[in-house]
């Protein structure tokens, strides 16, 4: 969940959270290995990192976020363990693995940003993971909320990813079906000036349930189609990453 979007009290998480969630264990399930050094930029409240990794034995995960206050600092410390959080980035890195989920479009400059981070904290085999709001052309109310710059084709993403020194082991897009929804709801209806995003969920637990589940089928097809080498368009583009000549 983005810090802006967070709300005081929110224990019900957004289905696109928890669906979300799921999508990335898929991709990164092979990669998954016990005493592993995970950076998680943009962590929000730590969700992704702890409910992603929890499962794995001896993971040091060190948690980014500039928008970080000091009360969360010490919240999250003494109820996230395992986790480290920070606003501000390590001095050096060796990570073998980076998230970067929904960071670039907040990032002005996203190619040198991406490309210091893999310079200074990736390790020589290390993978990074990527994912952005897709389609410029549906670019809203709501991304200027959230403080995007862009929204990204998936073919824009690889060259970013590439410039900076990574090669595209895999990508795709998540959320096919919620498209049309976001083009209607935030682009056309221009919802988005009143809209409190994921952390304003407020769905009961069967409504968040059917969503949960059908957002996961949703995701699961994308990624059956991808094995077919099909790229159907969603809301969220992703590419997992190694540097190059790893």
């Amino acid at each position: 969940m983005d810090l802006k979007e967070a709300q005081a009290g929110q224990h019900t998480r957004h289905p696109w959270e928890t669906a979300r969630v799921e999508a990335l264990r898929d991709i990164l399930s092979e990669h998954l290995t016990a005493g592993m050094r995970i950076l998680d930029i943009g962590c929000g409240d730590g969700f992704v990192a702890e409910t992603l990794f929890r499962d794995v034995a001896g993971r040091a995960i060190t948690a980014v976020d500039s928008n970080l206050s000091p009360r969360q600092l010490a919240e999250f410390a003494a109820t996230k363990a395992g986790i480290t959080f920070r606003k501000e980035l390590p001095e050096e890195g060796g990570f073998d693995l980076v998230l970067l989920l929904d960071v670039l479009e907040h990032i002005e400059d996203d190619g040198p940003f991406l490309h210091g981070v893999v310079r200074r904290h990736l390790a020589p085999a290390g993978l990074v993971l990527i994912t952005v709001p897709a389609f410029q052309g549906i670019f809203s109310g709501h991304d200027v909320f959230l403080g995007h710059y862009r929204r990204y084709s998936l073919p824009q993403l690889v060259r970013v990813a590439e410039a900076a020194g990574l090669t595209v082991r895999r990508s795709g897009y998540l959320f096919a079906s919620l498209l049309l929804p976001k083009l209607v709801l935030f682009k056309l209806l221009k919802a988005a000036d009143a809209s409190e995003g994921v952390g304003g969920w407020r769905g009961g637990a069967l409504i968040t349930s059917m969503l949960h589940l059908a957002l996961k089928l949703d995701n699961k097809m994308l990624f059956a189609a991808g094995r077919l080498g099909l790229k159907i368009p969603g809301l969220t583009g992703w590419v997992l990453c190694e540097k190059h000549g790893s």
